[in-house]
Protein backbone atom coordinates (compact mmCIF):
# COMPACT_ATOMS: atom_id res chain seq x y z
CA UNK A 1 0.00 0.00 0.00
CA UNK A 2 2.46 2.38 1.16
CA UNK A 3 4.20 2.66 -2.51
CA UNK A 4 0.69 3.09 -4.55
CA UNK A 5 -0.19 5.99 -1.87
CA UNK A 6 3.03 8.08 -3.29
CA UNK A 7 2.51 7.17 -6.71
CA UNK A 8 -0.45 6.31 -8.79
CA UNK A 9 -3.50 6.23 -6.10
CA UNK A 10 -2.20 9.21 -4.09
CA UNK A 11 -5.01 11.24 -5.53
CA UNK A 12 -7.40 8.60 -4.33
CA UNK A 13 -6.25 8.28 -0.90
CA UNK A 14 -5.43 12.09 -0.36
CA UNK A 15 -9.39 12.87 -2.00
CA UNK A 16 -11.44 9.67 -0.67
CA UNK A 17 -9.41 7.29 1.47
CA UNK A 18 -7.98 9.45 4.04
CA UNK A 19 -11.46 11.17 4.70
CA UNK A 20 -13.22 8.17 4.93
CA UNK A 21 -11.30 6.71 7.44
CA UNK A 22 -11.01 9.80 9.75
CA UNK A 23 -14.85 9.69 9.46
CA UNK A 24 -14.84 6.19 10.91
CA UNK A 25 -12.24 6.45 13.55
CA UNK A 26 -13.79 9.85 14.70
CA UNK A 27 -17.40 8.23 14.71
CA UNK A 28 -16.38 4.98 16.36
CA UNK A 29 -14.45 7.32 19.31
CA UNK A 30 -17.88 9.84 19.43
CA UNK A 31 -20.07 6.09 19.94
CA UNK A 32 -17.89 5.21 23.02
CA UNK A 33 -17.14 8.58 24.71
CA UNK A 34 -19.87 8.22 27.41
CA UNK A 35 -17.67 5.30 28.30
CA UNK A 36 -14.50 6.92 28.32
CA UNK A 37 -16.35 9.91 29.89
CA UNK A 38 -17.60 7.53 33.23
CA UNK A 39 -13.97 6.10 33.21
CA UNK A 40 -12.04 9.30 33.57
CA UNK A 41 -14.59 10.97 35.49
CA UNK A 42 -13.24 10.30 39.11
CA UNK A 43 -9.47 11.96 38.04
CA UNK A 44 -11.50 15.39 38.08
CA UNK A 45 -14.31 14.74 40.53
CA UNK A 46 -16.95 14.59 37.85
CA UNK A 47 -20.55 13.10 38.40
CA UNK A 48 -20.40 9.31 36.43
CA UNK A 49 -23.39 8.25 34.70
CA UNK A 50 -25.12 11.26 33.79
CA UNK A 51 -23.58 11.30 29.97
CA UNK A 52 -25.23 11.30 27.55
CA UNK A 53 -24.76 9.46 23.79
CA UNK A 54 -25.15 12.05 21.23
CA UNK A 55 -25.98 9.19 18.23
CA UNK A 56 -28.95 8.27 20.20
CA UNK A 57 -29.91 12.01 21.64
CA UNK A 58 -29.50 13.51 18.57
CA UNK A 59 -27.98 11.48 15.30
CA UNK A 60 -28.96 13.69 12.70
CA UNK A 61 -26.49 16.64 14.39
CA UNK A 62 -24.07 14.09 15.67
CA UNK A 63 -23.99 12.89 11.59
CA UNK A 64 -23.53 16.71 10.81
CA UNK A 65 -20.90 17.27 13.38
CA UNK A 66 -19.18 13.65 12.23
CA UNK A 67 -19.42 14.55 8.20
CA UNK A 68 -17.73 18.43 8.80
CA UNK A 69 -14.56 16.75 10.64
CA UNK A 70 -12.85 15.51 7.33
CA UNK A 71 -14.26 18.98 5.54
CA UNK A 72 -12.47 20.80 8.50
CA UNK A 73 -9.53 18.69 8.30
CA UNK A 74 -9.15 19.24 4.46
CA UNK A 75 -9.65 23.17 4.66
CA UNK A 76 -6.82 23.31 6.98
CA UNK A 77 -4.44 21.66 4.79
CA UNK A 78 -4.26 18.23 6.91
CA UNK A 79 -4.74 16.11 3.46
CA UNK A 80 -2.17 18.19 1.46
CA UNK A 81 0.61 16.08 1.45
CA UNK A 82 0.10 12.43 1.96
CA UNK A 83 0.43 12.68 5.26
CA UNK A 84 4.21 12.68 5.08
CA UNK A 85 4.14 16.51 5.99
CA UNK A 86 6.41 17.39 9.60
CA UNK A 87 5.00 16.04 12.70
CA UNK A 88 4.93 20.12 13.70
CA UNK A 89 2.95 21.22 10.51
CA UNK A 90 0.40 18.07 11.53
CA UNK A 91 0.14 19.20 14.79
CA UNK A 92 -0.36 22.98 14.20
CA UNK A 93 -2.75 21.26 11.52
CA UNK A 94 -4.93 19.57 14.19
CA UNK A 95 -4.47 22.48 16.30
CA UNK A 96 -6.71 24.87 13.84
CA UNK A 97 -8.81 21.88 13.39
CA UNK A 98 -9.71 21.79 17.18
CA UNK A 99 -10.14 25.51 17.65
CA UNK A 100 -12.29 25.43 14.40
CA UNK A 101 -14.28 22.75 16.67
CA UNK A 102 -14.22 24.42 19.57
CA UNK A 103 -15.95 27.65 18.61
CA UNK A 104 -18.57 25.40 16.71
CA UNK A 105 -19.33 23.62 20.65
CA UNK A 106 -19.04 27.31 22.14
CA UNK A 107 -21.82 28.37 19.83
CA UNK A 108 -23.95 25.23 20.27
CA UNK A 109 -24.10 25.06 23.50
CA UNK A 110 -24.79 28.74 24.04
CA UNK A 111 -28.14 28.07 22.21
CA UNK A 112 -29.04 24.50 23.47
CA UNK A 113 -28.65 25.51 26.52
CA UNK A 114 -26.45 22.11 27.09
CA UNK A 115 -25.92 21.47 30.93
CA UNK A 116 -22.28 21.35 32.01
CA UNK A 117 -21.83 17.08 31.85
CA UNK A 118 -22.80 17.37 28.45
CA UNK A 119 -20.42 19.92 27.93
CA UNK A 120 -17.59 17.72 29.43
CA UNK A 121 -18.20 14.98 27.14
CA UNK A 122 -18.33 17.34 23.97
CA UNK A 123 -14.76 18.59 25.33
CA UNK A 124 -13.46 14.77 25.84
CA UNK A 125 -14.96 14.10 22.03
CA UNK A 126 -12.84 17.33 20.77
CA UNK A 127 -9.56 16.06 22.59
CA UNK A 128 -10.03 12.54 22.18
CA UNK A 129 -10.98 12.71 17.99
CA UNK A 130 -7.94 14.96 17.79
CA UNK A 131 -5.74 12.69 19.36
CA UNK A 132 -6.80 9.46 17.32
CA UNK A 133 -6.20 11.73 14.42
CA UNK A 134 -3.00 12.24 15.12
CA UNK A 135 -2.38 8.62 16.15
CA UNK A 136 -3.55 7.40 12.70
CA UNK A 137 -1.37 10.26 11.00
CA UNK A 138 1.89 8.52 12.72
CA UNK A 139 1.07 5.36 11.98
CA UNK A 140 0.08 6.20 8.20
CA UNK A 141 3.45 8.01 7.90
CA UNK A 142 5.73 5.37 9.67
CA UNK A 143 4.03 2.53 7.23
CA UNK A 144 5.05 5.10 4.02
CA UNK A 145 8.18 6.06 4.97
CA UNK A 146 9.17 2.57 6.24
CA UNK A 147 7.95 0.98 2.70
CA UNK A 148 9.88 3.40 1.26
CA UNK A 149 13.23 2.55 2.51
CA UNK A 150 12.31 -1.50 1.97
CA UNK A 151 14.01 -2.93 -1.15
CA UNK A 152 11.11 -5.72 -1.71
CA UNK A 153 8.55 -2.48 -2.16
CA UNK A 154 10.59 -0.60 -5.01
CA UNK A 155 9.44 -0.12 -8.41
CA UNK A 156 11.40 -0.82 -11.26
CA UNK A 157 11.24 2.72 -13.43
CA UNK A 158 12.84 3.81 -16.71
CA UNK A 159 13.92 7.80 -17.17
CA UNK A 160 13.88 9.14 -20.53
CA UNK A 161 14.48 12.80 -21.34
CA UNK A 162 18.06 14.94 -22.07
CA UNK A 163 20.88 14.14 -19.45
CA UNK A 164 20.50 18.10 -17.65
CA UNK A 165 16.55 17.59 -17.48
CA UNK A 166 16.71 14.28 -16.11
CA UNK A 167 19.54 14.99 -13.30
CA UNK A 168 17.80 18.31 -12.25
CA UNK A 169 14.11 17.06 -12.04
CA UNK A 170 14.65 13.67 -10.75
CA UNK A 171 16.86 15.38 -8.07
CA UNK A 172 14.67 17.42 -7.03
CA UNK A 173 11.50 15.25 -6.33
CA UNK A 174 11.74 14.40 -2.58
CA UNK A 175 14.23 11.54 -1.61
CA UNK A 176 11.52 9.71 0.54
CA UNK A 177 9.58 9.35 -2.70
CA UNK A 178 12.23 8.59 -5.11
CA UNK A 179 13.13 5.71 -2.02
CA UNK A 180 9.98 3.98 -3.72
CA UNK A 181 11.57 3.12 -6.86
CA UNK A 182 14.34 1.78 -8.35
CA UNK A 183 15.87 3.57 -11.77
CA UNK A 184 16.65 0.34 -14.09
CA UNK A 185 17.11 2.57 -17.28
CA UNK A 186 17.77 5.69 -18.86
CA UNK A 187 17.07 7.20 -22.57
CA UNK A 188 18.44 10.58 -23.64
CA UNK A 189 17.18 10.12 -27.27
CA UNK A 190 14.07 9.22 -28.70
CA UNK A 191 16.22 7.48 -31.61
CA UNK A 192 17.33 4.85 -29.28
CA UNK A 193 16.84 1.35 -30.26
CA UNK A 194 13.22 0.51 -29.71
CA UNK A 195 14.84 -2.89 -29.11
CA UNK A 196 16.97 -1.72 -26.76
CA UNK A 197 13.83 -0.19 -24.57
CA UNK A 198 11.89 -2.83 -24.67
CA UNK A 199 14.52 -4.76 -23.80
CA UNK A 200 14.64 -3.21 -20.58
CA UNK A 201 11.47 -3.13 -19.99
CA UNK A 202 10.78 -6.95 -20.25
CA UNK A 203 13.55 -7.52 -18.57
CA UNK A 204 13.44 -5.48 -15.33
CA UNK A 205 9.45 -5.33 -14.96
CA UNK A 206 9.05 -1.76 -15.77
CA UNK A 207 6.44 -0.08 -13.71
CA UNK A 208 6.50 3.65 -14.89
CA UNK A 209 8.13 5.98 -17.29
CA UNK A 210 9.20 9.05 -16.04
CA UNK A 211 9.92 11.91 -18.69
CA UNK A 212 11.54 15.06 -18.31
CA UNK A 213 11.43 18.08 -20.17
CA UNK A 214 8.08 19.86 -20.56
CA UNK A 215 5.03 18.93 -22.44
CA UNK A 216 7.55 18.98 -25.78
CA UNK A 217 8.97 16.03 -24.44
CA UNK A 218 5.83 14.01 -25.03
CA UNK A 219 6.13 14.48 -28.98
CA UNK A 220 10.36 14.18 -29.07
CA UNK A 221 10.04 10.41 -26.82
CA UNK A 222 6.71 9.53 -28.32
CA UNK A 223 8.14 6.27 -29.56
CA UNK A 224 9.15 5.01 -26.19
CA UNK A 225 5.87 7.07 -24.75
CA UNK A 226 4.20 4.53 -27.54
CA UNK A 227 6.14 1.45 -26.31
CA UNK A 228 4.67 1.91 -22.63
CA UNK A 229 1.03 3.12 -23.34
CA UNK A 230 0.96 -0.53 -25.28
CA UNK A 231 2.04 -2.21 -22.76
CA UNK A 232 0.08 -0.63 -19.79
CA UNK A 233 3.42 1.22 -18.26
CA UNK A 234 2.18 4.16 -16.50
CA UNK A 235 3.89 7.48 -18.17
CA UNK A 236 4.32 10.55 -16.16
CA UNK A 237 5.42 13.40 -17.43
CA UNK A 238 7.10 16.08 -15.61
CA UNK A 239 6.18 19.37 -16.31
CA UNK A 240 9.66 22.40 -16.92
CA UNK A 241 10.11 23.82 -13.13
CA UNK A 242 10.36 27.20 -15.08
CA UNK A 243 6.37 26.60 -15.16
CA UNK A 244 4.50 28.63 -12.50
CA UNK A 245 3.67 27.26 -9.08
CA UNK A 246 0.61 28.13 -9.24
CA UNK A 247 -0.68 26.23 -12.11
CA UNK A 248 -2.62 23.28 -11.71
CA UNK A 249 -2.72 20.36 -14.26
CA UNK A 250 -5.93 18.35 -15.43
CA UNK A 251 -7.40 16.53 -18.50
CA UNK A 252 -10.84 17.39 -20.24
CA UNK A 253 -11.55 14.58 -22.78
CA UNK A 254 -13.64 16.16 -25.59
CA UNK A 255 -15.24 14.12 -28.05
CA UNK A 256 -12.62 11.58 -28.98
CA UNK A 257 -9.70 14.27 -27.77
CA UNK A 258 -7.70 14.71 -24.76
CA UNK A 259 -6.60 17.81 -23.66
CA UNK A 260 -4.02 18.77 -20.90
CA UNK A 261 -5.00 21.54 -19.17
CA UNK A 262 -2.55 24.04 -17.11
CA UNK A 263 -4.88 26.31 -15.11
CA UNK A 264 -4.13 28.69 -12.47
CA UNK A 265 -7.55 29.71 -11.37
CA UNK A 266 -9.68 28.31 -8.97
CA UNK A 267 -11.54 24.97 -10.22
CA UNK A 268 -14.91 24.97 -11.12
CA UNK A 269 -16.41 22.91 -8.47
CA UNK A 270 -19.07 23.18 -5.72
CA UNK A 271 -17.80 25.74 -3.50
CA UNK A 272 -17.68 28.17 -6.47
CA UNK A 273 -21.00 27.02 -7.31
CA UNK A 274 -22.13 28.07 -3.91
CA UNK A 275 -19.88 31.51 -3.90
CA UNK A 276 -22.22 32.36 -7.00
CA UNK A 277 -25.27 31.82 -4.55
CA UNK A 278 -24.52 33.37 -1.49
CA UNK A 279 -23.02 36.40 -3.81
CA UNK A 280 -26.76 37.07 -4.74
CA UNK A 281 -27.77 36.43 -1.28
CA UNK A 282 -25.83 38.63 0.66
CA UNK A 283 -25.79 41.19 -2.45
CA UNK A 284 -29.93 41.13 -1.99
CA UNK A 285 -30.07 41.10 1.84
CA UNK A 286 -27.17 44.07 1.99
CA UNK A 287 -29.56 46.19 -1.20
CA UNK A 288 -32.47 45.73 1.40
CA UNK A 289 -31.15 46.63 4.50
CA UNK A 290 -29.23 49.77 3.22
CA UNK A 291 -32.49 51.12 1.28
CA UNK A 292 -33.06 54.11 3.46
CA UNK A 293 -29.10 54.57 3.20
CA UNK A 294 -30.00 55.11 -1.16
CA UNK A 295 -32.81 57.67 -0.53
CA UNK A 296 -29.81 59.85 1.96
CA UNK A 297 -27.47 59.58 -0.50
CA UNK A 298 -29.68 60.41 -3.69
CA UNK A 299 -30.89 63.56 -1.66
CA UNK A 300 -27.05 64.88 -0.97
CA UNK A 301 -26.12 64.62 -4.19
CA UNK A 302 -29.05 66.22 -5.61
CA UNK A 303 -28.51 69.30 -2.84
CA UNK A 304 -25.00 68.92 -3.88
CA UNK A 305 -24.82 68.86 -7.50
CA UNK A 306 -28.28 69.43 -8.85
CA UNK A 307 -27.14 69.30 -12.39
CA UNK A 308 -25.84 65.62 -12.46
CA UNK A 309 -27.36 62.33 -12.08
CA UNK A 310 -27.72 60.71 -9.18
CA UNK A 311 -25.63 57.68 -10.35
CA UNK A 312 -22.26 57.38 -12.23
CA UNK A 313 -22.03 54.47 -14.96
CA UNK A 314 -18.36 53.59 -15.61
CA UNK A 315 -17.22 51.47 -18.07
CA UNK A 316 -15.03 48.87 -16.63
CA UNK A 317 -13.05 45.50 -16.96
CA UNK A 318 -14.45 42.19 -15.62
CA UNK A 319 -13.91 39.01 -16.07
CA UNK A 320 -10.91 38.27 -18.65
CA UNK A 321 -11.48 41.78 -19.15
CA UNK A 322 -15.16 41.53 -20.70
CA UNK A 323 -16.35 45.38 -20.53
CA UNK A 324 -19.39 45.51 -18.33
CA UNK A 325 -20.88 48.89 -16.80
CA UNK A 326 -20.57 49.50 -12.85
CA UNK A 327 -22.71 51.54 -11.31
CA UNK A 328 -22.00 54.00 -8.16
CA UNK A 329 -23.54 56.97 -6.29
CA UNK A 330 -21.52 59.95 -8.34
CA UNK A 331 -19.30 61.74 -5.51
CA UNK A 332 -18.01 64.10 -8.27
CA UNK A 333 -18.97 66.99 -10.63
CA UNK A 334 -20.62 66.24 -14.10
CA UNK A 335 -17.08 67.07 -15.46
CA UNK A 336 -14.87 64.54 -13.62
CA UNK A 337 -14.08 62.53 -16.17
CA UNK A 338 -13.43 65.46 -18.71
CA UNK A 339 -11.13 67.17 -16.36
CA UNK A 340 -8.83 63.96 -15.10
CA UNK A 341 -5.76 64.87 -17.47
CA UNK A 342 -5.95 68.33 -16.03
CA UNK A 343 -5.97 67.23 -12.56
CA UNK A 344 -3.38 64.62 -12.94
CA UNK A 345 -0.89 67.80 -14.08
CA UNK A 346 -1.79 69.87 -11.52
CA UNK A 347 -2.31 67.80 -8.58
CA UNK A 348 0.16 64.67 -9.68
CA UNK A 349 -1.34 60.68 -8.79
CA UNK A 350 -0.54 59.40 -5.79
CA UNK A 351 -0.53 55.92 -6.45
CA UNK A 352 1.93 54.24 -9.14
CA UNK A 353 1.42 52.52 -12.38
CA UNK A 354 -2.07 53.38 -14.36
CA UNK A 355 -4.50 53.84 -10.99
CA UNK A 356 -5.07 57.49 -10.27
CA UNK A 357 -5.92 58.16 -6.59
CA UNK A 358 -6.06 61.99 -5.04
CA UNK A 359 -6.76 62.04 -2.02
CA UNK A 360 -8.47 66.12 -2.22
CA UNK A 361 -9.18 65.58 -5.63
CA UNK A 362 -10.92 68.75 -6.67
CA UNK A 363 -13.59 66.79 -9.15
CA UNK A 364 -15.28 65.43 -5.60
CA UNK A 365 -17.61 67.85 -4.17
CA UNK A 366 -18.24 67.82 -0.52
CA UNK A 367 -21.08 65.20 0.08
CA UNK A 368 -18.93 62.93 -2.20
CA UNK A 369 -16.44 62.99 0.50
CA UNK A 370 -18.85 61.79 3.02
CA UNK A 371 -20.44 58.91 0.72
CA UNK A 372 -16.59 58.24 -0.06
CA UNK A 373 -15.43 57.87 3.48
CA UNK A 374 -18.58 55.56 4.35
CA UNK A 375 -18.62 53.75 1.01
CA UNK A 376 -21.82 54.36 1.03
CA UNK A 377 -21.14 55.21 -2.50
CA UNK A 378 -20.19 51.39 -3.51
CA UNK A 379 -23.85 50.41 -2.74
CA UNK A 380 -24.86 50.43 -6.43
CA UNK A 381 -22.41 47.76 -7.53
CA UNK A 382 -25.34 45.14 -5.52
CA UNK A 383 -26.96 45.46 -8.83
CA UNK A 384 -23.70 44.37 -10.67
CA UNK A 385 -23.78 41.46 -8.25
CA UNK A 386 -27.00 40.70 -8.62
CA UNK A 387 -26.81 40.63 -12.42
CA UNK A 388 -24.09 38.98 -12.33
CA UNK A 389 -20.90 40.59 -13.82
CA UNK A 390 -19.25 41.21 -9.71
CA UNK A 391 -18.95 39.38 -7.09
CA UNK A 392 -18.90 40.08 -2.87
CA UNK A 393 -15.48 39.02 -2.95
CA UNK A 394 -13.00 39.20 -5.86
CA UNK A 395 -10.09 41.75 -7.14
CA UNK A 396 -11.67 45.50 -7.58
CA UNK A 397 -12.78 46.36 -11.10
CA UNK A 398 -10.58 49.03 -12.30
CA UNK A 399 -11.65 51.33 -15.65
CA UNK A 400 -11.09 49.81 -19.03
CA UNK A 401 -8.56 52.57 -20.03
CA UNK A 402 -6.29 51.40 -16.88
CA UNK A 403 -6.79 48.09 -17.45
CA UNK A 404 -5.18 49.19 -21.08
CA UNK A 405 -2.42 50.78 -19.71
CA UNK A 406 -1.06 47.56 -17.25
CA UNK A 407 3.03 47.69 -17.56
CA UNK A 408 3.03 44.00 -17.71
CA UNK A 409 0.82 41.50 -19.03
CA UNK A 410 1.29 39.21 -15.89
CA UNK A 411 -0.73 41.79 -14.27
CA UNK A 412 -3.71 40.93 -16.36
CA UNK A 413 -3.94 37.78 -14.64
CA UNK A 414 -6.07 39.88 -12.03
CA UNK A 415 -8.86 39.74 -14.69
CA UNK A 416 -8.82 35.91 -14.53
CA UNK A 417 -11.51 35.25 -11.44
CA UNK A 418 -15.08 38.14 -11.33
CA UNK A 419 -14.09 41.21 -9.90
CA UNK A 420 -15.69 42.15 -6.17
CA UNK A 421 -16.95 44.47 -3.75
CA UNK A 422 -13.61 43.86 -1.59
CA UNK A 423 -10.28 42.19 -1.26
CA UNK A 424 -7.07 41.86 0.80
CA UNK A 425 -6.03 45.14 -0.67
CA UNK A 426 -9.17 47.05 0.45
CA UNK A 427 -9.10 45.69 3.51
CA UNK A 428 -5.39 45.74 4.30
CA UNK A 429 -3.78 48.90 2.85
CA UNK A 430 -6.93 50.62 0.31
CA UNK A 431 -5.79 54.02 -0.06
CA UNK A 432 -3.17 53.77 2.66
CA UNK A 433 -0.24 52.20 -0.01
CA UNK A 434 -0.37 53.71 -3.20
CA UNK A 435 1.86 50.80 -4.68
CA UNK A 436 0.51 49.35 -7.46
CA UNK A 437 2.40 46.34 -7.88
CA UNK A 438 1.18 45.40 -3.98
CA UNK A 439 -2.02 45.68 -4.98
CA UNK A 440 -1.30 43.21 -7.83
CA UNK A 441 0.23 40.88 -5.65
CA UNK A 442 -2.68 41.22 -3.42
CA UNK A 443 -5.31 40.32 -6.07
CA UNK A 444 -2.84 37.25 -7.69
CA UNK A 445 -2.88 36.09 -3.31
CA UNK A 446 -6.63 35.70 -3.58
CA UNK A 447 -6.50 33.99 -6.49
CA UNK A 448 -3.81 31.47 -5.27
CA UNK A 449 -5.62 30.91 -2.34
CA UNK A 450 -8.84 31.27 -2.93
CA UNK A 451 -11.39 29.38 -0.95
CA UNK A 452 -15.03 29.76 -0.07
CA UNK A 453 -13.69 29.76 3.86
CA UNK A 454 -11.35 32.82 2.37
CA UNK A 455 -14.14 34.58 0.88
CA UNK A 456 -16.36 34.73 4.25
CA UNK A 457 -13.23 35.41 6.56
CA UNK A 458 -12.51 38.58 3.50
CA UNK A 459 -16.40 39.51 3.95
CA UNK A 460 -16.31 39.53 7.52
CA UNK A 461 -12.83 41.76 7.84
CA UNK A 462 -14.34 44.11 5.64
CA UNK A 463 -16.97 45.43 7.95
CA UNK A 464 -14.68 46.78 10.26
CA UNK A 465 -12.72 48.27 7.68
CA UNK A 466 -15.81 49.96 6.14
CA UNK A 467 -17.31 51.36 9.85
CA UNK A 468 -13.97 52.80 10.96
CA UNK A 469 -13.42 54.47 7.04
CA UNK A 470 -9.54 52.57 6.63
CA UNK A 471 -8.06 53.64 4.05
CA UNK A 472 -11.13 55.67 2.61
CA UNK A 473 -10.89 59.09 1.14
Amino acid sequence: MGVEIMTRGSKFYRQSFYPLLDLILAGIFAYFSPYVTNWIAPVFGWKEGAFFNLFLASPFLAGAALMSIPVTLRHVGFYRKQNLQRIGNALRQLLAFATYYLCAMGVYTAFSETPFYNSQILLINLIGITLVLFLRYLLVRFTILRRSNAEQYRRQVILAGEATSIQKGWNALPEHWRNNFHVVGTFHDASDNEQEVQQVIKQQNVTALYVFGGLAAHHDFAPIIEQCEVQGIDVNLVLRDRLSSSLRVGLNEVGDSRMVVLSSTPEVSWSMIFKEILDRLIALCILVCSSPLWLVAAIGIKLSDPQGPVFFRQRRSGLYGRVFHMWKFRSMYVDAEARLEEVKAKYGNEMNGPIFKLTNDPRIFKFGHFIRKTSIDELPQLLNILCGDMSIVGPRPLPVYETEAFPKIEHRRRLSVKPGLTCFWQIEDRSDNGDFDNMVAKDLRYIDEWSLWLDIKLFFRTIPAVLFGKGAK
